[in-house]
């Protein structure tokens, strides 16, 4: 009779400890259900994954600078949103003093050559994020500019004259 008692007690332990490991399995899809995703990725340790391919022709054979913006403030979101990409990189500096780190956006910079093999970035999740814009330095004309979704991992194809982001696969 104890003996049974006994496998009752495991048995209830093990039932309780299968319960929590599904609920933390679950939380971070619960979570972003609800709206509070990026916040729940944050607690788990996630990143936003940044994958670029460099073409062995961008940028007419030559380094090619991407910046990433993530930005916390709607209104410098849709001023950010009417720059070119060269208003973006001549009056960056300004934009910075203007907005101090964290407070109105956060910026990655990379330069790469053509036909560079670029690792995976992973940027840490900005949960205030109200959207990106990612700015691309071409010598030839034309905005090369793309918004992209706060927080989303990305694949970035920069090309000989222009860009292209797609969402993670």
């Amino acid at each position: 009779m104890q003996q049974s008692c006994g496998n009752n007690t495991l048995h209830s332990r093990l039932v309780k400890r299968y319960r929590r490991v599904l609920i933390l399995m679950l939380l971070p899809g619960l979570l972003q259900a609800c709206g509070i995703g990026t916040r729940a990725r944050v607690i788990v340790g996630d990143k936003m994954r940044v994958q670029v391919q460099v073409a062995d022709t961008a940028n007419q054979q030559s380094p090619v600078a991407l910046d990433l913006v993530l930005v916390y403030d709607k209104k410098l979101l849709k001023e950010l949103l009417q720059l070119s990409a060269a208003d973006w990189f001549n009056r960056r500096e300004q934009f910075r003093r203007d907005y101090p780190a964290g407070r109105g956006f956060d910026a990655w910079e990379w330069e790469w050559v053509p036909g560079q093999n670029v690792p995976l970035q992973k940027l840490p999740l900005k949960p205030r994020a109200k959207g990106g814009v990612i700015f691309v330095n071409y010598f030839s004309p034309g905005e090369h500019r793309a918004r992209i979704q706060a927080n989303k991992s990305i694949n970035v194809e920069l090309g000989e004259t222009d860009f292209a982001v797609q969402p993670w696969q």
